[in-house]
């Protein structure tokens, strides 16, 4: 993908696999939004970790499902949205030596992060999506 000063390269992130995100209430995955306060010239910095840990470490802990990352228009947030099957998954997985230094990792690049749990009540598609 060619770069401008409005979207950044793609970072390269090796084959996930078919599972993708499932927006779909009835599911019963358990969902993190991660919010990373960055400053500007190391957000890119920041996506790199978050995508090397998840691809490398998370993706195979059990009960992961599936991870999203996203950059404000001002780069100075990242958020990653992920899935996971269950509340005890995600226990599991924090209580895992190698996720916890994938986190600190994060951590050292950020000024700060918020990990907030939901669970999806409705989704509401456009017509003919």
């Amino acid at each position: 993908m060619a770069t401008d000063s409005t979207r950044p390269a793609a970072h390269d992130a090796p084959e996930t696999g078919t599972r993708r995100t499932t927006l779909d209430p009835h599911a019963g995955y358990l969902t993190v939004i991660n919010t990373y306060a960055v400053a500007s010239e190391r957000a890119e910095e920041l996506l790199d970790v978050l995508v090397r840990a998840t691809a490398e470490t998370l993706r195979y802990v059990p009960g992961f499902v599936s991870a999203n990352f996203h950059v404000n228009m001002d780069r100075t947030q990242v958020v990653n949205y992920s899935q996971w099957r269950d509340r005890e998954a995600l226990a599991a997985a924090g209580a895992d030596p190698e996720v916890a230094a994938r986190i600190r990792e994060a951590g050292q690049v950020a000024s700060s992060f918020t990990p907030v749990q939901y669970e999806l009540r409705e989704s509401v598609a456009a017509p003919g999506a």
